[in-house]
């Protein structure tokens, strides 16, 4: 009688649990979301990301709160985040390049399979620029001019990936194109419109001497014709095998749940087609190119197996 009593009493338990409401998990974001800008306040980066933040805000229903950790080209911003958990709430922003190329080139403390990747906005109208009175029509002439040229030809340079990039070019040319070293763009346009050397790699800074025809664009760097100079070839359209998509990124420590980065990819979508954004790449010259979720993380990773097949040479 007591044993019966006692699962009566038990069975009561059971049916008093089962009959309780469970309890709601949160859904993603609960809390701000940063985005730690891996340059300093002011720049590219720095302001595309502060133009997406309410779109961001808008879409995810939380403050983004951006934080600037400037150094190394972007790369302090993505060691930092490596070592934070992957629940969505830290994202940093950089440069496509300090992921896909600075890997193959520096030792760093991070690989590209140590992120998600988000979304990207804009691509750098990086290209080739020269003096319209070389007498250049096309860069085939410029490859022909090198060919006959005793010591080759010269160029402004300003990063590490243009060197890797113009050796690619002269290896498959068979021709001597030497790097003249400067201290970024503004100086490699000075360079190259006082005639020091015979062209110029630039990320950008030609852009108003090239659109007020002090400087003609040879060939774009990227996978799309540069904006406003379309009629000028991609180094690509050429059959050359390498090309420099780069652009202002968004990225996860790896291993986000799926839930998460749909969340996540969902608000940069929205955020690519905020007036803000658009209207900052517009002044930027870096088009209305962007990109988000699979799409971008296989962009990102075809950059960075080309660039490692092209520092091995």
């Amino acid at each position: 009688m007591q044993q019966s009593s006692f699962g009566l009493r038990l069975l009561g338990v059971v049916a008093c649990v089962a009959l309780a409401p469970l309890p709601a998990f949160a859904e993603f974001p609960e809390e701000p979301v940063t985005i730690t800008v891996g340059f300093g306040p002011g720049g590219g980066v720095d302001t595309i990301t502060r133009a997406a933040a309410d779109a961001l805000s808008q879409s995810l229903g939380q403050p983004i709160v951006v934080e600037n950790q400037p150094g190394a080209g972007g790369a302090l911003a993505l060691t930092a985040l490596k070592a934070k958990p992957a629940d969505g709430y830290n994202l940093a922003a950089a440069i496509s390049t300090t992921v896909s190329f600075d890997p193959h080139t520096t030792s760093l403390a991070y690989t590209i399979d140590d992120f998600d990747f988000i979304g990207a906005f804009g691509v750098f109208p990086e290209a080739l620029v020269a003096l319209p009175s070389r007498g250049w029509k096309s860069f085939a002439d410029v490859v022909e001019e090198a060919k006959t040229a005793p010591d080759g030809l010269t160029y402004a340079s300003t990063t590490s990936l243009d060197r890797v990039v113009m050796a690619s070019v002269a290896d498959k040319e068979g021709i001597t194109i030497k790097p003249v070293p400067t201290k970024g763009g503004a100086e490699a346009v000075a360079q190259t419109l006082g005639g020091h050397v015979d062209f110029a790699y630039s990320s950008g800074t030609y852009y108003p001497q090239a659109k007020a025809g002090e400087l003609m664009v040879l060939a774009g760097l990227g996978t799309d014709p540069v904006p406003g100079f379309e009629d000028a070839p991609t180094l690509t359209s050429l059959g050359y095998p390498i090309s420099s998509v780069n652009m202002v990124i968004f990225a996860a420590p790896a291993g986000l749940p799926d839930d998460v980065k749909a969340k996540l990819v969902a608000a940069f979508d929205a955020a690519a087609k905020s007036p803000a954004v658009l209207e900052i790449l517009k002044k930027r010259n870096m088009g209305s190119f962007t990109i988000t979720g699979d799409a971008f993380s296989e962009l990102i990773h075809k950059q960075s197996d080309q660039f490692g097949a092209a520092v091995k040479k």
